[in-house]
């Protein structure tokens, strides 16, 4: 686990009157600074009507909170708004400090996050789209750079104009990187594709306990902690139960109310992995008040993101904080109940995925001779493709076997004696 040294900050929390306010969006960025790695030192509620154009906030409240930022000498001030370029640049000269609003906050947890080589150029991506957006008027005290050859002088470029030719050839770079990995990613869906493989994506909000049923579906030690954005990049394994060896199991980033549309681009080739699912499982964490908003907030983002179709069972998580609450599964309202923390009733998760894919499973029966075993056997047991083997006399041996209509197909191919031997298909 990754540890850094918290940063002393001041918070402010915009609130508009016409809005409704909720409790909850103050808790929640509180948790967003803390996962940004900053201690608040003070939360400063702001209501207004309308923004200023020119500072976002009024002239009284940046007095208020210039004074705050002299009594406790600190050098960050965090918003839970997203600033247009010149208010950015306005506040930062006013208060004479560094300024973070959301999307800044959320790409350093981003940046603070991502483990893999993947993850790391999205996040850069998404850095490097959100200054290219902040570098206009933010070099006043620079003149133009002479030109020309020795004494001869003339217009050379602005500081500004170097800097985006040099952040737009970084972004170029990155974009032509990514394009790679997508590349290979799609060979991997393609090759997934025809061997019958298939996927569970596990969605939710952030927080939520995703990655801690990850962790039970697939048998991993998938790192949880207890901050947003815990899962940053997407994590694909195979799904540990019985005979489900064709299915595997997507971990992806949390999503967030009012998640910057730039940031979301960014992480596209990421969150498309969610299109190339057969079913979705939507991670709730019953034991936050405001669960019903979070519902809204992922099932309004997933209807951005899907591009097709795909089934969605919600998984009700942390019954274990509610009283009377006990693991279920309701297949008509397609809810299932549990305790990812605790183990409880991920049996009927397993269930339900055993159900429903079994349509893309034949079950069938084999009988064959001492012989013929020593021929099959272990390439039955290596591709997980037996439900029970049993013999009653010792020369006869019966194997009941699950496999999709590829996996037959190949089978009987590969071994085009067993066709005599199939003795029952059932379901």
């Amino acid at each position: 686990m990754k540890k850094y040294i918290l940063n002393k900050c001041i918070s402010i929390f915009v609130i508009f009157k016409k809005n409704i306010f909720l409790y909850k969006d103050i808790i929640e960025f509180k948790k967003l600074v803390l996962s940004s790695n900053f201690i608040s030192l003070k939360l400063l509620k702001c209501v207004i009507n309308f923004p200023n154009n020119k500072y976002y906030l009024g002239l009284g409240k940046l007095f208020e909170i210039k004074n705050l930022i002299k009594k406790y000498k600190i050098n960050y001030l965090l918003l839970n708004i997203v600033l247009k370029t010149n208010q950015e640049k306005n506040l930062c000269n006013y208060l004479n400090c560094n300024i973070l609003d959301k999307t800044n906050i959320i790409l350093n947890i981003f940046n603070n996050k991502a483990d893999t080589y993947f993850g790391k150029l999205q996040v850069k991506l998404a850095y490097l789209n959100y200054l290219s957006t902040r570098l206009v008027n933010r070099w006043n005290h620079l003149e133009r750079q002479k030109g020309g050859i020795k004494n001869i002088s003339g217009p050379g470029e602005k500081q500004i104009e170097i800097d985006k030719r040099i952040i737009k050839k970084k972004i170029n770079l990155i974009k032509n990187k990514l394009i790679k990995i997508k590349n290979q990613k799609k060979k991997s869906e393609y090759l997934r594709s025809i061997s019958n493989v298939f996927t569970i994506s596990l969605v939710g909000y952030t927080n939520s306990g995703k990655s801690t049923l990850f962790n039970l579906l697939t048998n991993s030690n998938l790192v949880n902690e207890n901050t947003f954005f815990s899962t940053l990049d997407t994590y694909i394994k195979k799904i540990k139960y019985n005979n489900l060896n064709k299915i595997l199991v997507s971990d992806t980033i949390g999503f967030i109310k009012e998640l910057p549309l730039s940031l979301l681009e960014a992480f596209e080739s990421t969150l498309s992995e969610i299109n190339n699912s057969k079913l979705i499982l939507h991670i709730i964490d019953i034991s936050n008040v405001y669960f019903q908003e979070n519902i809204n907030i992922v099932n309004l983002m997933l209807n951005k993101i899907l591009k097709k179709n795909i089934p969605i069972i919600q998984i009700i998580n942390k019954i274990d904080k509610i009283k009377n609450l006990n693991p279920n599964i309701d297949y008509n309202l397609k809810k299932i109940w549990i305790s990812a923390k605790y183990n409880l009733g991920i049996n009927y998760i397993f269930n339900y995925i055993n159900c429903f894919f079994s349509k893309y499973y034949i079950k069938f029966k084999i009988c064959i001779n001492v012989y013929i075993l020593n021929i099959i056997r272990n390439f039955l047991y290596r591709n997980n493709f037996v439900i029970r083997e049993y013999s009653l006399n010792g020369i006869k041996y019966f194997f009941d076997l699950n496999m999709t209509n590829l996996d037959l197909n190949r089978f009987i191919k590969n071994y085009p004696f067993i066709k005599k031997y199939i003795i029952n298909y059932y379901e």
